[in-house]
């Protein structure tokens, strides 16, 4: 049993120890981590692509099909790997574009209440323009968008690895006055 504490802790402070790192990295290089990660994703891709060329030739004859998708997938890949700010950008982009939809929509209600003579309509103007903007941040500033999402993660990470450290040393500190299931007392020895 003990031993088992002994190896789960080690797993743990080894889990711990990578989290702080890649958190770390995360916080202080939020822009080249997410380079380096779009990179290995467009390995990843080049690799699958080219996989699929190299089947469809040997397992299925020559698969013209195969071939295309595969290629596409490799250019795709080449893409990526040579603009890798391009793919993390989609994200904060199509939430932008969600964002001002929504806030065009909210402003058409709002108009809508006015006519009716709603109370409060300014709030919902408000509302409207204050999606409007959000979307309009999230579209125009998406890679930075990203890099500000990733510096958090990279905080979460840090904190996650710290706590680890802290209930690996409580454990390692309560389970160090046990000795073969029983509590060991200075008195007592």
């Amino acid at each position: 049993m003990k031993e088992k504490i002994k190896s789960l802790r080690l797993n743990i402070t080894i889990s711990a120890l990578i989290s702080v790192i890649i958190g770390i990295m995360l916080l202080i290089f939020p822009e080249k981590s997410l380079i380096t990660i779009s990179r290995v994703i467009a390995c990843i891709i080049i690799l699958a692509g080219v996989s699929v060329i190299i089947s469809q030739i040997y397992e299925f004859g020559m698969n013209a099909l195969g071939i295309v998708i595969g290629a596409i997938l490799a250019i795709i890949g080449v893409w990526i790997f040579r603009a890798p700010g391009s793919i993390v950008s989609i994200i904060p982009i199509a939430i932008g574009v969600i964002l001002a939809v929504h806030g065009v929509q909210d402003l058409g209600m709002a108009i809508e209440a006015t006519k009716a003579h709603a109370p409060r309509t300014w709030l919902a103007f408000l509302i409207a323009v204050l999606n409007i903007i959000l979307g309009v941040v999230c579209i125009a500033a998406a890679f930075k968008v990203v890099e500000v999402t990733v510096q958090i993660i990279g905080i979460m990470l840090i904190y996650d690895g710290l706590t680890d450290f802290g209930i690996v040393h409580k454990v390692r500190k309560a389970t160090g006055s046990v000795v073969d299931g029983t509590i060991t007392r200075e008195e007592d020895i």
